[in-house]
C-alpha cells in the first residue's frame, strides 16, 4: 500500500519594520526593512505514465538531504514633499539582496535496460535538480504629481524618472550521490546507472528517502547577469465632463545588458552584451454611465528583451539568451499588445463591485528556442490569447460577502518557424479557471466560509511554444473551509482546512513528464493574530 503524501515540510521566519516621520505638514519620510528566512523540502509530485496521465499512487520520494532555502533582505526609503495642493513630489529608493538555493528530486517512469540484471522491466527512477542564485538590486524612482486645468479640461499628470540595477549570479551545487546505484535505465543519452524505487516484483522499495545518500557542496557560478536601466514616463488622465474621460501614457526604457555564460562542457564564460531603447505606452477612454457604472476601452503595449530571464542563462527555450555573441543585439524585443473592453458596476451603496471584460493579448517577435542552448530563431514566433473574464467582490448582504472570478480564454500559435505548430494552443495554458469564496459573519466575533478553485486541463511544453496535446494534466476542483473567531480587540484565531475532499490534483508537468507538480493534500492550519 502506498502511503498518503504528507504536507510539505516548511519553515519561515520573517521580520518587517516600518517607520513614518511627518517632519512638517508638507514633508514626509518613511523607512522600511523586510527580512525573510524560508526553508522548505519540496515534493515535485509524480510523473506522467505511458498514457500521459499522472500516476496518483506514487510514494513520497523526497530525499533526506533535499532542500529549498531563501534569504531576503530589503531596505526602502521614501520621501515626499507637497509644494501645493495640486503639486507634490515623491522619491523612493530600495536596495535588496536575495539568496536562493535548492537541491530537489524528481521521478520518472522508465524501463530498465536489457543490460540490467533484472532485465527490461518497468520501473521508476529518480533524478536530481539543483542550483543557487545570488540577487543584488537597487532602484530609485521619482514621481511628480500635478493636477491642473488646461483648455477648460481637468488634467492629472504623473511624471516619472527611474534608475534600476539588477545583478544576478547563478550557479550549481556539487552533488555526490554516495550510495550505490541499483538499476540501469534507458534515457535520452542511452543506458545509464540510476536509482530505482521499484524492485523486480513491481513493489516500492523501503528507505526511499535515503536511497541516494547525497553529499552537497556549493559549486561555481555558471551565469553572471547584469542589467542597468534608465526610464522616463509621463501619464495624463483628462476629464472632459461628468461622463467622459481619457488616459494616455508613454514610457521609455534605455538599458545596458551583460551576461557571462559558461555553457555545458565549457571552461570559460562567453560574454553576451548589448543595449537598446524601448518605447511602450497605453491609451484608453472611460464612459461613466452613472455614478455607479462605467464602460472602458484600453490599449497598451509591453516588451520582453532577449535574455531577460535572469535565472536560465543561455537556455533560449526558457527565456534565456537566444543567438550568438554577434547576433544577440540584432534581435528585436518580443512585443505584446493588449486590447480590453470592459465595464464596472457598483451595487448596494458601493458595497459590491461587479466587473466584466473581453480582451485580446497578442505577442509578436517571439524567440523560439531549442532546449537549454542559445540555439534558436530570433523573432519568428507569434501567439494570441482571446478571453472573457468576470468578477464579483464585496458584500451581498450585511453578513454575507463574496469573492468570485472566472475566465474563459483561447490561445493560439499564429506564426512559428515550424509550420506544424501554427494553430496549436500554448503550453502550460489553462483555458478555463474559476475561484469563488463565500464568507458569513455569524456574529460580531465569529465568521466562517468556504472557497472553491477550478482549473481546466493543460498540456506540457516550453514557454511561448506549442503545447504537446498528448501529454498534460487533467482539470481539477479543490474545496477549502475557514473560520475566524475574534477573542477581543487585539486577539483573534483563524482555522483553515484546505482540500477538504483530499483531491489528487496537479498544477502542471515538465515537458518530458519527468515530474508533475502535485497540489497539497488535505491539511489544516491554525493561526493566532495579536495586534499591539
Amino acid at each position: 500500500e502506498v502511503p498518503d503524501r504528507e504536507p510539505a515540510d516548511r519553515e519561515r521566519q520573517g521580520v518587517a519594520l516600518s517607520g513614518l516621520w511627518q517632519a512638517t505638514d508638507k514633508l514626509q519620510l518613511v523607512a522600511d526593512y523586510y527580512y525573510l528566512d524560508a526553508e522548505d523540502k519540496p515534493d515535485l509530485g509524480t510523473y506522467l505514465d505511458d498514457n500521459s496521465k499522472p500516476v496518483d499512487d506514487i510514494p513520497v520520494y523526497v530525499q533526506d538531504q533535499d532542500f529549498l532555502e531563501s534569504e531576503v533582505n530589503s531596505f526602502t526609503f521614501r520621501i515626499g514633499y507637497e509644494f501645493a495642493d495640486n503639486l507634490r513630489i515623491e522619491n523612493a529608493s530600495r536596495y535588496g539582496t536575495t539568496d536562493n538555493g535548492y537541491v530537489v528530486t524528481g521521478a520518472r517512469g522508465t524501463t530498465r535496460d536489457v543490460t540490467d540484471p533484472l532485465g527490461a522491466l518497468p520501473t521508476v527512477s529518480l533524478s536530481t535538480h539543483q542550483g543557487w542564485q545570488e540577487v543584488d538590486y537597487f532602484a530609485n524612482q521619482t514621481n511628480l504629481f500635478w493636477d491642473t486645468e488646461i483648455g477648460e479640461q481637468q488634467h492629472q499628470f504623473v511624471f516619472s524618472a527611474e534608475y534600476t540595477k539588477h545583478d544576478v549570479r547563478n550557479g550549481v551545487y556539487d552533488v555526490t550521490n554516495a550510495n550505490a546505484t541499483n538499476c540501469i535505465v534507458n534515457g535520452r543519452r542511452g543506458a545509464s546507472a540510476s536509482y530505482c524505487i521499484v524492485d523486480a516484483d513491481g513493489n516500492y522499495i523501503s528507505n526511499i528517502g535515503n536511497i541516494m545518500g547525497r553529499q552537497i557542496d556549493k559549486g561555481d557560478w555558471d551565469n553572471d547577469y547584469s542589467i542597468k536601466t534608465w526610464s522616463l514616463s509621463v501619464m495624463d488622465t483628462i476629464t472632459f465632463n461628468d461622463h467622459w474621460s481619457m488616459f494616455l501614457g508613454v514610457r521609455l526604457d534605455d538599458f545596458d545588458y551583460t551576461n557571462d555564460v559558461i555553457g555545458r562542457g565549457a571552461t570559460e564564460p562567453t560574454e553576451f552584451s548589448y543595449n537598446d531603447t524601448l518605447w511602450n505606452g497605453h491609451a484608453g477612454v472611460v464612459y461613466n454611465i452613472s455614478e455607479d457604472a462605467n464602460v472602458y476601452l484600453t490599449y497598451s503595449t509591453s516588451a520582453n528583451i532577449n535574455g531577460g530571464e535572469s535565472d536560465v542563462g543561455g537556455s533560449c527555450g526558457y527565456g534565456g539568451i537566444c543567438g550568438e555573441e554577434a547576433t544577440i543585439g540584432q534581435s528585436e524585443p518580443e512585443k505584446t499588445e493588449n486590447i480590453e473592453l470592459g465595464t464596472k458596476w457598483e451595487f448596494f451603496d458601493e458595497k459590491l463591485l461587479a466587473t466584466a471584460a473581453i480582451f485580446r493579448i497578442t505577442k509578436d517577435d517571439v524567440m523560439e528556442g531549442a532546449d537549454y542552448e542559445t540555439t534558436g530563431t530570433l523573432n519568428t514566433g507569434k501567439n494570441r490569447v482571446d478571453g472573457v473574464e468576470v468578477s464579483l467582490v464585496g458584500n451581498i448582504t450585511d453578513k454575507l460577502s463574496a469573492q468570485f472570478g472566472a475566465a474563459v480564454m483561447n490561445a493560439e500559435i499564429l506564426e512559428s518557424v515550424d509550420a506544424e505548430n501554427e494553430g496549436a494552443t500554448l503550453a502550460n495554458f489553462a483555458d478555463k479557471s474559476l475561484y469563488l469564496q463565500l464568507r458569513y459573519q455569524a456574529t460580531d466575533a465569529f465568521s466562517f466560509g468556504a472557497a472553491t478553485t477550478y482549473s481546466s486541463e493543460m498540456y506540457v511544453g516550453q514557454p511561448d511554444s506549442a503545447a504537446n496535446e498528448d501529454r498534460g494534466v487533467p482539470d481539477y476542483t479543490v474545496y477549502d473551509l475557514f473560520a475566524t473567531y475574534k477573542l477581543n480587540e487585539q486577539l483573534s484565531v483563524r482555522l483553515n482546512v484546505a482540500n477538504i475532499t483530499d483531491e489528487d490534483y496537479y498544477f502542471t508537468a515538465y515537458r518530458s513528464g519527468a515530474f508533475t507538480y502535485i497540489g497539497d493534500r488535505r491539511n489544516a492550519q491554525l493561526s493566532v493574530t495579536y495586534e499591539f
